[in-house]
């Protein structure tokens, strides 16, 4: 699953959401709440119902039909950080629930970025092995090596930007990028739950 990092003022807002009506049923709403739980390791489970239409036309004729469409969009966060994740289907309707969880909260949610530091503390803290990691050295040059060490990548983060770091836990993939984009293995749920806590307040 990608997600996107968030900034968020005051994460204790957060919890409004959770008094937010769920709603089952169809709604005119471009954006609603579908879904709302705590898991037990304190993170907590927001879904948000995406209204949207496909448009059928041809360039003669212009538009013909129109065909309701709905997607989904998962927002992770906790009460203890000041960093949440969102999904990241496409920018329009991540920017949509961004906007939908300020107005319902009266939170102050940005996207936000991860810095050498961060990712270095999601490293040591996550674990596993390095399968992938990108940097940019002092000459702007993109380069990459696999399967690195630990050791090593502390060296180049001294007088370089790190750029991607691919890491491989439990048979699982996690990778996560200075501008923010993070990866979680989706295929099994209780990995995808507990990193996605881990990964949000490692970056504190």
């Amino acid at each position: 699953m990608k997600f996107s990092l968030l900034k968020v003022d005051n994460p204790q807002k957060l919890i409004k959401l959770s008094k937010n009506k769920v709603s089952f049923l169809k709604k005119e709403d471009d954006v609603s709440l579908f879904h709302f739980n705590k898991f037990n390791n304190g993170l907590y489970h927001a879904v948000f119902n995406i209204n949207d239409e496909y448009q059928i036309g041809t360039k003669k004729l212009g538009k013909q039909y129109n065909y309701p469409y709905s997607s989904l969009v998962n927002f992770f966060f906790t009460l203890e950080s000041n960093f949440a994740l969102v999904e990241y289907v496409n920018r329009k309707y991540q920017d949509e629930v961004i906007n939908s969880v300020n107005n319902k909260t009266k939170a102050k949610i940005k996207k936000s970025v991860l810095d050498n530091s961060s990712i270095i503390k999601l490293i040591k803290n996550l674990g596993g092995s390095i399968k992938k990691f990108e940097y940019t050295n002092e000459a702007d040059e993109l380069l990459s090596q696999d399967f690195i060490t630990k050791e090593e990548i502390y060296e180049i983060a001294d007088s370089c930007t790190i750029d991607r770091a691919l890491l491989l836990i439990d048979s699982q993939n996690v990778s996560f990028a200075n501008n923010g984009d993070i990866s979680v293995d989706n295929s099994d749920e209780v990995f995808l739950i507990n990193f996605t806590k881990r990964i949000i307040s490692t970056i504190e």
